[in-house]
């Protein structure tokens, strides 16, 4: 099963004060989706950290304009914050948390400069996979 939002704030009891801020559900849900897990876990694979393709992305959410925001990227707190969502988010996949990394220069990230990197450990509890197949396209 895949990790929930009510799983973060369980396994992480010093975010508890995110419980029912909009903005950090809105974030985790992002981090949940298929095709970003598939990124993070890519990225994971490549010995990269997992925030890397989507470091931007979470820091645009934040940074928008059109949008009043309780929580800022300024506060490292809430940085730590997404990084433990990921750590939530990729634990059901079998990924650890390995060692911390600076993130590539070349993604462009202002907020975030380092996160953690995953491995898989084939001794983990695991409840999801990724699954990717070559199928033939039938017209």
């Amino acid at each position: 099963m895949l990790a929930t939002y009510n799983d973060f704030i369980t396994q992480n009891p010093n975010c508890r004060k995110f419980e029912n801020d909009d903005d950090m559900q809105n974030v985790f849900a992002f981090l949940s989706q298929d095709f970003i897990i598939v990124q993070m876990i890519d990225a994971s694979e490549a010995g990269k950290p997992a925030l890397a393709p989507v470091a931007v992305n979470v820091e645009h959410f934040f940074a928008d304009p059109n949008k009043s925001h309780d929580n800022s990227l300024d506060d490292n707190f809430t940085k730590q914050a997404v990084g433990l969502m990921i750590k939530t988010i990729l634990e059901p996949f079998g990924y650890t948390v390995w060692k911390q990394k600076d993130l590539p220069k070349s993604i462009n990230a202002t907020k975030f400069q380092s996160a953690s990197t995953y491995r898989f450990d084939v001794l983990a509890p695991r409840s999801m996979k990724i699954v990717k197949r070559v199928e033939e396209i039938i017209s």
